[in-house]
């Protein structure tokens, strides 16, 4: 009887394993790249590392690829979404932000990232709005928090906050420079209603916090 060999490609892991075979894109280098220069704002790599770091990033074909540039700057590697039987896999990043008390990360690159209909939602959110804008409708959430922490990251893109009409918007800790800051909705809940606390700085982008409209109401009606 023959046995084929251990080492035998028709029995390697790493011939069928995503992290090595899963072709990336735009979205899986932005975020790669928001780790980076997070990093070097930080102070934890240089300018120069910086540079090297971002060609190779753009040059990566693979998760994998991807791993070998970040694995000293964050345990959230990019090979762990792609890889079956990961927690990463079987959870959503709301719940691996409580999990390990982290804010949620939302980053919108080349394309706008929504957060709509019922959501797990976080104490803590920092967004990202890079390129695109970022969209954070709590109209459906249910939630015991009273306070919801949202942190904005300079960028070229927006950010909207729709609320129900009892849940409230603080925005007096959110500093502009080019941008625009608007609030059309109470800055006080009702009862114990959750508030939304807005902090971080808005960029080139702009900030809208409203309640729901005409479209969020038919949305929700079908």
């Amino acid at each position: 009887m023959s046995h084929s060999a251990p080492d035998s490609p028709d029995n390697d892991p790493a011939e069928t394993d995503p992290a090595k075979t899963y072709r990336i894109g735009h979205k899986e280098r932005d975020d790669a790249i928001e780790v980076l220069r997070e990093a070097a704002g930080d102070g934890r790599i240089t300018v120069e590392e910086l540079d090297e770091r971002m060609e190779k990033v753009q040059a990566a074909r693979f998760p994998i690829d991807l791993d070998e540039v970040l694995s000293d700057l964050t345990t959230n590697l990019p090979s762990d979404r792609f890889r079956p039987g990961s927690s990463l896999t079987r959870s959503t990043p709301a719940d691996r932000a409580m999990a390990a008390g982290e804010p949620l990360v939302i980053k919108a690159g080349w394309e706008p990232e929504l957060r709509r209909a019922k959501w797990q939602v976080p104490p803590s959110i920092r967004c990202h709005p890079t390129g695109s804008n970022i969209e954070l409708n709590f109209l459906e959430v249910e939630t015991d928090l009273e306070v919801i922490d949202v942190e904005i990251v300079a960028g070229m893109g927006s950010v909207i906050v729709v609320i129900p009409n009892d849940w409230a918007v603080n925005v007096d800790n959110l500093s502009k420079s080019w941008g625009s800051v608007k609030s059309v909705v109470n800055a006080i809940p009702e009862g114990r209603k959750p508030t939304v606390e807005v902090s971080g700085s808005i960029g080139m982008g702009s900030f809208r916090a409203r309640f729901a409209n005409f479209l969020d109401r038919r949305r929700m009606a079908k």
